[in-house]
C-alpha cells in the first residue's frame, strides 16, 4: 500500500494512502493514520499547500465538490504513485501559517482561489473577507480589471458566493467580461491561465485545446500535470518526446512500462508505443498485445523481436493463442513459419507436453511438425532413445537430448555416435567442462 509521510509538531507521522483525486488544478490525497483518523493532503498545481485532519465533510465545501466531480484513482494506481513520488515531505500547518504562506507565494486573485479550497476548514465569511479586501483595494486604485479577476476567480472556487456573483453583474465590470465570451481567442492568447485551465477541464479537455494546455504545463514545469494530461488525452497530442524524457528522469522502468501499457490500450499509433516498450525490454507486454489481434506485414519484425526475447512464462501462459497466431500470420510463408516455430518450440517444449502443442498445429504440414509427431511416437519406445535424442538435439532441447544419449551410451559404450552427440550437446549448453570430458572419451574409442 502507498504510504505518505507528514511532519506535525516536528514529529513524523506515516499515513496509508487510499485515493488520489484530481480536480482542476487541485490534487487531493486521501489517507488515514494508525488510529483510522482521516487526512486530506491538498496540492495546487505542483505545489503542496497543506494537510488537514478531517472527521466529516460539509456537502457544500470545495472538498466535497472536488471528491464528487473530480477523477479519483486508488492507492495502487500508476498516477497515485507517480504523484506521491514527485512530492516532498508534507507538513501540517495552522490556517494562519497557511494564509501567510499563500500571500507570499501567489498574487491576490490566485491566493484567494487557493484559500477557497479550504472552506471546509476556514469559515467561509472569513475567506470572503479576504476577497472583499483585495477587491476593494484594486477598485480604489482604479485597477478595475484586477478587481474583476479577483471576484471571477473567487467565484470559480466558490460558485455560490453572493458577493462575488453580485460584483460580476456590476455594470462597471461588464466590459471585462467580453473576452470571456470568445474562448478560442482567449485560449490562443492564453489570457487568464487560471480561468482557461478551469474551462478546459470542465469541458472535459476538448481536443483543439489539449496541445495548448500541455504546452503551458511544460512551460510551468508542472511535471505531474504533463504526465496526467498525456495519460488521459494522448490521442490529441502529436509528440511524446517530452513525456519520454520525464518518465526517464523520474520513474522506474516498471513504472514506465505500466504507463505505456495504458497508452497502448487506446493509442492510434501502437507501433510508436511498441518502440518505447521495446526500449524498456518489455517483451512480454509487446507479445501479449500482438496476440490480441491480426498482425500485418509491417508489424512482423517487431512481433518476432518480442517473440525472441519474451519469457518462457509468457509464452507458455499464452501458448494456445501464440501457436494460432503463428499459423495464421505465416500461413502463406511456410519456410518462415518453420523458422519461427523452431524458435518458439525451443522455449515451449520443456514446459508444454508435445501432444498439447500438436493439437494446435496438427493441420500444418511442416518438417518441424513431423519431427514432433515422430518424437511423440519415439518417447514410448525405450529402444529408440538415440533417434529421439537426435530430434531433441535438432530442436535445441539439449537437456532431454543428453538424457537420451546417456541412455544409449550405457547400452552401447563402444559406439562413438552417442558420445559425439553428448559432446556437442554440452558444448551447445555452454558446459565446456563436460564437453571436454566426452571429447576425451571419443579419443579413447578405437576407430
Amino acid at each position: 500500500m502507498a504510504m505518505l509521510e507528514m511532519l506535525y509538531n516536528k514529529r513524523k507521522i506515516r499515513l496509508k494512502v487510499t485515493h488520489l483525486t484530481i480536480y482542476r488544478q487541485t490534487k487531493i490525497i486521501e489517507a488515514y493514520g494508525k488510529n483510522r483518523h482521516s487526512y486530506y493532503l491538498f496540492c495546487y498545481k505542483n505545489q503542496f499547500i497543506n494537510i488537514k485532519k478531517t472527521a466529516s465533510i460539509q456537502l457544500t465545501s470545495y472538498l466535497a465538490r472536488a471528491l464528487r466531480t473530480g477523477v479519483s484513482y486508488p492507492a495502487d494506481h500508476f498516477l497515485t504513485n507517480a504523484f506521491l513520488q514527485l512530492q516532498n515531505q508534507s507538513s501540517l500547518i495552522s490556517n494562519n501559517q497557511m494564509v501567510q504562506q499563500l500571500k507570499k507565494s501567489y498574487h491576490p486573485s490566485e491566493m484567494l482561489y487557493v484559500l477557497a479550497m479550504f472552506d471546509h476548514y476556514i469559515q467561509p465569511h472569513k475567506i470572503q473577507t479576504f476577497c472583499k479586501d483585495a477587491f476593494y483595494r484594486y477598485r480604489r486604485n482604479g485597477q478595475l480589471k484586477k478587481a474583476f479577476q479577483v471576484v471571477l476567480h473567487f467565484a470559480e472556487a466558490r460558485p455560490d458566493d453572493t458577493f462575488a456573483n453580485d460584483m460580476l453583474q456590476h455594470r462597471d465590470f461588464q466590459k471585462y467580461k467580453v473576452p470571456y465570451d470568445h474562448i478560442p481567442q482567449l485560449i490562443q492568447d492564453w489570457q487568464d491561465p487560471l480561468y482557461i485551465e478551469n474551462y478546459i477541464v470542465d469541458q472535459d479537455f476538448p481536443a483543439p485545446f489539449v496541445p495548448s494546455l500541455f504546452d503551458q504545463y511544460h512551460q510551468d514545469n508542472r511535471i505531474f500535470d504533463q504526465i496526467y494530461l498525456y495519460y488521459i488525452r494522448h490521442q490529441h497530442l502529436h509528440t511524446d518526446t517530452s513525456i519520454t524524457n520525464l518518465l526517464n528522469d523520474y520513474f522506474t522502468t516498471d513504472q514506465q512500462i505500466h504507463f505505456w501499457q495504458h497508452i497502448l490500450q487506446t493509442t492510434l499509433e501502437p507501433e510508436q508505443i511498441m518502440k518505447h516498450l521495446l526500449s524498456l525490454e518489455a517483451y512480454d507486454t509487446v507479445l501479449h498485445y500482438y496476440l490480441q489481434s491480426p498482425i500485418n506485414a509491417e508489424q512482423q519484425e517487431t512481433f518476432e523481436l518480442a517473440l525472441q526475447s519474451a519469457s518462457t512464462e509468457e509464452l507458455s501462459r499464452n501458448y494456445q493463442a501464440l501457436l494460432k497466431q503463428l499459423t495464421v500470420t505465416y500461413q502463406e510463408d511456410h519456410p518462415h513459419l518453420e523458422k519461427v516455430l523452431q524458435q518458439v518450440l525451443k522455449k515451449l517444449l520443456p514446459v508444454i507436453p508435445i501432444r498439447d502443442i500438436l493439437k494446435r498445429i496438427e493441420h500444418t504440414e511442416l518438417p518441424i511438425v513431423q519431427k514432433l509427431r515422430n518424437m511423440e511416437k519415439l518417447m514410448q519406445n525405450p529402444d529408440q532413445q538415440y533417434a529421439l535424442g537426435e530430434l531433441y538435439y535438432d530442436l535445441e532441447q539439449y537437456d532431454q537430448a543428453i538424457s537420451c544419449f546417456e541412455w544409449e551410451m550405457e547400452l552401447s559404450p563402444k559406439n562413438a555416435a552417442p558420445i559425439q552427440y553428448l559432446y556437442k550437446s554440452h558444448l551447445a549448453k555452454g558446459d565446456k567442462e563436460q564437453a571436454s570430458m566426452y571429447k576425451q572419451l571419443l579419443g579413447n574409442i578405437p576407430s
